[in-house]
């Protein structure tokens, strides 16, 4: 027995020394500190461009996430901008350098970035993201994207800030200018639910507000209310009832969220169809086409 013990502790001794001689596959004197840095869209702001426009409100807060800790080693931040083409080449350069104060909000001047990128205005099938370059003290740039390994920081999305997820970067897609009068009169609706499991009937929009559209005919004889929200192009049906009483229950009701595009002029959205005493359908979908 005392033999056993006397090799397993060798055995032992020999892998602590293996660990600690062993060389690392990298220069430990070559690894840097780099600093965690959180960029997101500021609340209210416009969260899509709209091609061939530059006006809009686009903001962006960047911010240092409390679990990042001592970040002396920083000596400025730079707002990256990476340009995706229609045809999937990206392409990034600095928007705004020298960043020291935390956190700050940013607001972007598009035409200025598309300048940036040699270009005029955006165009169907572009999108451009905002991400942050770390500049540290003895100069080294720890960069936000790089055109071989994409966006850094991606592993740090399980962190909590400000109530949500860490976010490395702020994503603004090119689509088609909404126009809420493109969908007021007669549309076609393709209803998904359980009671028509894809039938298209008619329906008809009418503008109720910039942001709000009634639909009515929904169901065949009812209407529903949605609203939409122009900075995302999102929708939304707060839960509303349609019958009072329906085969023996009451209350029956519609809620759900979507999205608009405005390019192929169609409103999309899914959710749940129930009465106060269940459900019938949480999968149901909804399609208008103008």
């Amino acid at each position: 027995m005392k033999y056993i013990q006397l090799f397993i502790a060798t055995v032992f001794l020999t892998l602590l020394t293996v660990s600690c001689d062993q060389d690392l596959p990298y220069p430990l004197d070559d690894v840097k500190k780099g600093v965690v840095i959180d960029i997101v869209r500021s609340a209210g702001t416009d969260g899509v461009l709209s091609a061939g426009v530059t006006d809009g409100n686009y903001k962006v807060k960047m911010s240092i996430p409390t679990q990042q800790g001592d970040y002396s080693m920083l000596d400025y931040a730079q707002l990256l901008c990476v340009f995706t083409d229609v045809s999937g080449k990206s392409t990034a350069k600095v928007a705004m350098d020298n960043i020291k104060n935390f956190p700050q909000e940013i607001t972007i001047d598009l035409a200025e970035i598309y300048r940036l990128f040699g270009k005029e205005k955006p165009s169907l099938g572009e999108t451009i993201y905002f991400t942050a370059n770390a500049v540290l003290k003895d100069g080294y740039v720890v960069y936000g994207w790089n055109e071989y390994s994409g966006f850094n920081n991606k592993g740090f999305t399980g962190w909590e800030v400000e109530g949500r997820a860490y976010s490395y970067n702020v994503r603004y897609s090119v689509v088609c200018p909404l126009v809420l009068d493109d969908f007021v009169g007669e549309m076609t609706m393709t209803d998904n639910s359980t009671f028509y499991q894809g039938a298209t009937y008619q329906v008809k929009g009418v503008k109720i507000s910039d942001t709000e559209l009634e639909i009515v005919d929904f169901y065949e004889d009812s209407k529903i209310r949605i609203t939409i929200d122009p900075s995302v192009h999102t929708v939304n049906v707060a839960k509303q009832v349609l019958y009072p009483t329906f085969q023996g229950y009451s209350n029956f009701y519609v809620v759900g969220s979507g999205t608009i595009d405005a390019c192929n002029g169609i409103i999309s959205f899914s959710g749940t169809v129930g009465v106060d005493q269940g459900i019938f359908d949480n999968s149901a979908s909804w399609k208008i086409k103008n």
